[in-house]
């Protein structure tokens, strides 16, 4: 099949088997979704070439004082495809600041000029425009390129946009970070390929950035077109590089289940146990079926901002699972 007729053939699919499913009683309104996600998709967003880490547009917009002391630091990746950052990524940032981080946030954008608002400095410490390809380790290892000087901060924090957070319990795990011992930090694993953690929200030691092995591995990434050669060789080899060079690695969120989607399907136990996050894609898309029922109750009893979830859920145009959901 040629590499044009796929997509086709995938939204054929995805229709047949909500067609199939509403025989079954089933709600077809996920494969339903999928297939109008599919059919909307412009065509760079099927497939997109390599290409040097430093050839994709890096603009900055605001660069104060990180060089003369780059303390705790959090490189936070946000897209913002036409320059506006919504407003729930944006308290993240400012509950990071208000935690000791300084934030340097990278917006991630589809316009062609680099432009993008200004949060502030309320918000995030400095702001670095970036291209969208290459995913958030290229945009994180393109930031850390343009200011090596951040690689010598006693801890760099990863993080992005693809959660929503819950103050209280953020607070709580920042000072279980700060408390451990461990050279590098991560919340939740995946066996998926190979064991590794996940990069939504990750933490490296100066003992780690130090390791000669970890230098090599970002100042090695490239900005990859495809998204699973990225999660193969960037997301499970920096769990392989960190572990091979002697360095410990903490899992805080430790799935006993091991065999499942932790982030999707055991978010129930997870918010449980006081993780700070519940993940945009599952309330956006839910693609493994996750039972939401009740969602807007459990995250409000976490102290999660459910309004301001559910207006962000509610600006996709085919809808938001969490929010079409019927029970």
């Amino acid at each position: 099949m040629a590499a044009a007729d796929r997509p086709r053939g995938e939204i054929a699919k995805q229709l047949l088997l909500a067609a199939l499913g509403v025989a079954r009683g089933e709600n077809p309104i996920r494969r339903i979704r999928k297939a109008l996600r599919l059919l909307s998709a412009p065509p760079t967003a099927l497939a997109r070439p390599d290409r040097d880490l430093l050839d994709v547009g890096f603009r900055a917009v605001r660069l104060p004082s990180l060089a003369q002391s780059p303390g705790p630091t959090c490189l936070f990746v946000a897209f913002a495809p036409d320059g506006r950052i919504w407003h729930h990524t944006l308290r993240y940032c400012a509950d990071l600041r208000r935690l000791g981080l300084k934030v340097v946030l990278i917006a991630v954008t589809d316009r062609p000029d680099l432009q993008c608002r200004d949060p502030g400095p309320e918000v995030a410490d400095a702001l670095v425009v970036r291209e969208n390809h290459g995913y958030d380790f290229a945009a994180w290892a393109a930031t850390l390129r343009y200011m090596p000087e951040l690689l010598e901060a006693p801890e760099l924090w990863f993080a992005n946009d693809s959660v929503y957070h819950a103050t209280g319990a953020l607070d709580g795990i920042v000072a279980r970070i700060r408390s451990g011992t461990a050279d590098a930090f991560a919340l939740t694993e995946s066996l998926e390929i190979q064991p590794h953690f996940q990069s939504y929200f990750f933490v490296l030691r100066a003992s780690a950035l130090a390791a000669p092995a970890v230098r090599g591995f970002w100042s090695a990434i490239a900005s990859r077109g495809d998204k699973n050669e990225i999660i193969k060789d960037y997301e499970v080899g920096q769990r392989a590089v960190l572990e091979g060079a002697g360095l410990t690695v903490d899992i805080l969120f430790k799935d006993e289940g091991a065999h499942r989607n932790q982030l999707q399907l055991g978010w129930r136990d997870l918010i449980a146990a006081g993780f700070p996050f519940v993940k945009v894609e599952l309330l956006r898309d839910n693609p493994y079926g996750a039972d939401l029922a009740g969602w807007r109750e459990v995250l409000a009893g976490a102290g999660f901002d459910v309004p301001e979830i559910a207006f962000h859920l509610g600006a996709r145009p085919d809808g938001a699972a969490g929010l079409l959901e019927l029970t």
